[in-house]
């Protein structure tokens, strides 16, 4: 009995994890519109050399930003979650 609580909580942990970075995704919309184009330009220009520099390459630039971006929050918020829960329960 205490293997299947144990296993509950692991699943749900994990499904709040996902629902939350769905949520911090959507709501952090596209990084178009909130990472800086200079700054996006001068990472691009590191990352790929400076003749190299189209667009397919800042798409992928932008996606690594947003996925990295979403991902850190995501964790931020979880562990704060997870932290008030536990202080919550004792």
């Amino acid at each position: 009995m205490v293997a299947i609580t144990k296993v509950v909580r692991r699943i749900s942990k994990t499904l709040f994890f996902i629902l939350t970075s769905v949520i911090v995704a959507r709501l952090t919309g596209s990084p178009e519109r909130w990472f800086n184009h200079d700054l996006a330009v001068r990472m691009a220009t590191f990352f790929y050399g400076n003749g190299e520099i189209g667009a397919d390459n800042f798409y992928t630039l932008y996606f690594y930003v947003s996925v990295a971006t979403v991902f850190t929050l995501t964790a931020i918020i979880y562990v704060s979650t997870m932290t008030l829960i536990r202080i919550k329960r004792k």
